[in-house]
C-alpha cells in the first residue's frame, strides 16, 4: 500500500488559564477538515465503498504477467490506497482534535478493519510480480507509458525480493496489521485520553492544571518550584503505570520482531533500514559520532549550572533558557509573518505557496480539551497537508510551527510534482525539510537580535536545539537499539531493566554536573516515538543534513535554492541517500554530524565569551 507520511514533533503549550472545549474554538480557526469530505455522510459513503473495490482488486490475481492487466491492477490499487488514505485521515484528524469524543473514536475504529482488508486484497501483487522472470519484471515500466512511473517501485521490489513471502502468506500477514498496531493504539489512547495529572498547588492557594502540553511550558519557567513540582507530578504519574507501559512497549517490539523474522531480516533494525537502502552503518555512525562529542554537552551543562546560579543542576533545570524572557510574544499572525521573513532564502514561490496554505485552513493551532499532545503534519495526496499544533504565542510555538510547515511544504511540493506512487518521501528524508525551516528561523533571529539578552537567548536556543534534536534523539536511538537487541536475545524487558538502562544513558550523555532525578526513570515511557521503531535517529540525521542545507541556502543563493526545491519535489522517486546527495549532503559519512557539532561548539564558545 502507498500511504502518506505522518510526522510528530515536540509539544507546544497554550497560555490560557483554562483549557477550552473543542466546540469553543471558532470553526475558521480550525483546520478545514471539510476539504477531505464535505460531511460525515460523504465520508461514510466513501468508507462503505472500499470493500467492493477490494473485491475487484482480488480479481486481478494470476493476471499480472500481462502489462495491460498489471497497469489496470496498479491503477485500482492506487485508487483504493488513496481512498483509504482520505477515509483514514478524516477520522484520524477528527479523533486527534478531540480524543475523548466517542463518535470520533467509533469513526476511527471503523476504518481500521478496512485497512486490513485493503492490505489483504493487495497482498498478492508483490509476491506475484516477483514470480516473474527478473528480465520480464524489469522491462514492465517500458512496456506501456502508464507503467513508467512504477520504475523505481519495481527496482525496489527486486532489491527486496528475498524478504517477500508467497502470496498466501503475505495475505495472512496483512490481516494482522491492526493487531500489530494494538499496543501503539492502546498507548496513544491511554496517554492522551485517560492519563490524568494532578493540579500543581500554588502559594496563594490556587492550582495550575497540568497536562503534557502545559508541562512543556512549565519546565521552561523561571519559577524553580513550578519546574520541580510539574516534573515530580508528571513523572510520578507515569511511574504509577510503569508495568503497564513496559507491557505495551514490549508488545510493540515483539510485533516488530514477528514481522522482521517472518520477512527474513536478520534483525529489526535491518527491517527498518533496508527497505529504503539505508546502510546500517549510518545508524551506528550517528551514535558513535555523537558519543565522541559528548564532552561538548558536558561543558554545556556545566555552563548552564553557572549561569542559572544553582548549587545543583537538576534535569528540571535543563530546559530553562539562560535569558528567561524576550519581553515579547508572537501572536499567531505575527508568528506566521516572522516565519515568512526567516524563510526568505527559499524564494518567493515557496513563501507564496506557504501563505496560501496558512490562509486555506491547513493548520489547527488552538489548544482544546482532549486535543492530541504535541504537533504533527499529515499530508493527503490530492487534497493538501494538515498541521496540528497548540500555539501559545511563545517563541517555541513559532519554532514548532516553522518545523511543521517544513513538513507540510515538503508534502505539498512532492504531491504536486510526483505521481502517487512516488509522492511519499521516506522517513529518513522527512525531518530534513522541517529542521531546515527551524534552522533558517534561528539564524534569522540571531542575525536580528536587538540586544545582548536576545543574543544570549537565541544562542541558548541554538544550543538547546542541537541538544534536544541531535544529542537527545541519538540517546533515544541508542536506547531503542539496545531494547530491541535485548528482545532479539530473549532478555526479558521489565520495568526495572528499562528504567536502569534509561538512567545509565542519561548519566553517560549528560555527564557529572547534572543530578539525574529519580523520577526521570519513568521518562522512557513518555516517548511516543518508541512505537515507531527506529524512527528517532532520523531526527539527528535530519538535523545534521538541515544544518548543511540551511548554510548553503543562506550563502549560495539561487543554485542552492534550486537544488533544495528540486529535493522537496522529488518525493520518494529515488533512495533517500541519493536524493540528499543531489541536494548536496552525503549522509553516508560523518561530515554532516561533525559540521553540526562544530556549530554547537561555536555557539558554546560565543556564549561563554559573552557571559564571562
Amino acid at each position: 500500500m502507498f500511504t502518506q507520511n505522518f510526522f510528530p514533533a515536540s509539544s507546544a503549550a497554550i497560555k490560557k488559564a483554562t483549557i477550552p472545549a473543542r466546540e469553543d474554538i471558532p470553526l475558521e480557526e480550525q483546520w478545514h477538515i471539510q476539504d477531505i469530505y464535505a460531511s460525515q455522510a460523504d465520508w461514510e459513503r466513501a468508507r462503505d465503498s472500499l470493500p467492493a473495490k477490494c473485491s475487484q482488486l482480488a480479481a486481478f490475481q494470476g493476471r499480472l504477467s500481462d502489462p495491460a492487466e498489471l497497469l489496470a491492477c496498479l491503477t485500482l490499487s492506487e485508487e483504493i490506497d488513496l481512498l483509504l488514505l482520505k477515509v483514514y485521515c478524516y477520522a484520524h484528524l477528527q479523533q486527534d482534535s478531540d480524543t475523548g469524543n466517542t463518535t470520533y473514536q467509533e469513526m476511527f475504529g471503523s476504518v481500521l478493519p478496512l485497512s486490513d482488508q485493503a492490505s489483504m486484497a493487495a497482498a498478492f501483487i508483490v509476491p506475484e510480480l516477483l514470480t516473474l522472470p527478473e528480465e520480464t519484471l524489469s522491462a514492465m515500466p517500458h512496456a506501456l507509458p502508464g507503467l513508467k512511473p512504477y520504475d523505481f517501485f519495481i527496482r525496489k521490489l527486486l532489491r527486496q525480493k528475498k524478504h517477500v513471502l508467497p502470496a498466501d502468506k503475505e495475505t495472512l500477514l496483512a490481516a494482522t496489521g491492526s493487531i500489530c498496531q494494538s499496543a501503539s493504539l492502546a498507548y496513544t489512547t491511554m496517554v492522551n485520553a485517560d492519563l490524568q495529572f494532578p493540579d500543581i498547588p500554588q502559594a496563594d492557594g490556587s492550582a495550575l492544571p497540568l497536562s503534557e502540553s502545559r508541562y512543556s511550558k512549565y519546565i521552561t519557567s523561571k519559577n524553580r518550584h513550578l519546574r520541580q513540582e510539574s516534573f515530580h507530578h508528571l513523572f510520578t504519574t507515569y511511574l504509577g503505570f510503569r508495568n503497564t507501559f513496559t507491557s505495551l512497549y514490549t508488545s510493540s517490539i515483539k510485533a516488530s520482531q514477528f514481522m522482521a523474522d517472518t520477512h527474513n531480516y536478520p534483525s529489526m533494525i535491518a527491517a527498518a533500514l533496508e527497505p529504503e537502502n539505508i546502510p546500517l552503518a549510518v545508524y551506528d555512525t550517528t551514535i558513535e559520532t555523537t558519543r565522541a562529542h559528548l564532552p561538548l554537552l558536558h561543558r554545556y551543562t556545566a555552563l548552564k549550572q553557572r549561569l542559572l546560579e544553582v548549587d545543583e543542576l537538576h534535569m528540571y533545570d535543563l530546559y530553562v533558557p539562560i535569558v528567561q524572557d524576550l519581553q515579547r510574544t508572537f501572536p499567531y499572525a505575527e508568528g506566521c509573518q516572522l516565519i515568512k521573513q526567516a524563510l526568505h532564502p527559499l524564494g518567493t514561490a515557496y513563501l507564496t505557496d506557504m501563505q496560501q496554505g496558512i490562509d486555506s485552513g491547513w493548520i489547527d493551532y488552538h489548544e482544546n480539551r482532549g486535543k492530541r499532545n504535541g504537533a504533527y503534519s499529515r499530508g493527503i495526496y490530492g487534497i493538501h497537508p494538515f498541521v496540528l499544533t497548540s500555539y501559545d504565542d511563545q517563541y517555541n510555538a513559532v519554532t514548532t510551527l516553522a518545523h511543521e510547515l517544513g513538513h507540510a511544504m515538503h508534502s505539498f511540493y512532492s504531491d504536486r510534482k510526483q505521481p502517487f506512487v512516488t509522492s511519499n518521501y521516506s522517513l529518513f528524508c522527512a525531518e530534513v525539510a522541517s529542521t531546515t525551516n527551524e534552522n533558517l528561523l534561528l539564524e534569522y533571529m540571531l542575525e536580528h537580535a536587538s540586544s545582548k539578552e536576545e543574543k544570549l537567548y537565541f544562542l541558548n536556543q541554538y544550543l538547546e536545539q542541537i541538544r534536544a534534536t541531535v544529542y537527545r534523539q541519538t540517546f533515544f536511538a541508542e536506547f531503542e537499539k539496545t531494547t530491541h537487541a535485548m528482545i532479539e536475545k530473549q532478555v526479558p524487558l521489565t520495568a526495572d531493566v528499562l528504567e536502569e538502562l534509561w538512567m545509565k544513558l542519561n548519566r553517560a550523555y549528560y555527564g557529572p554536573d547534572i543530578i539525574i532525578d529519580d523520577e526521570l526513570r519513568a521518562e522512557w515511557s513518555r516517548i511516543p516515538h518508541f512505537y515507531m521503531p527506529f524512527y528517532v535517529y532520523q531526527y539527528a540525521t535530519g538535523y545534521a543534513a538541515a544544518v548543511t542545507l540551511s548554510h548553503k541556502l543562506r550563502t549560495q543563493g539561487e543554485a542552492a535554492r534550486k537544488d533544495y526545491l528540486a529535493y522537496l519535489a522529488s518525493g520518494g522517486s529515488d533512495d533517500p541517500i541519493a536524493l540528499l546527495q543531489k541536494a548536496g549532503v552525503d549522509m553516508t559519512c560523518d561530515a554532516p554530524l561533525k559540521i553540526t557539532f562544530q556549530k554547537f561548539a561555536s555557539c558554546l564558545d560565543e556564549l561563554e565569551a559573552i557571559t564571562k
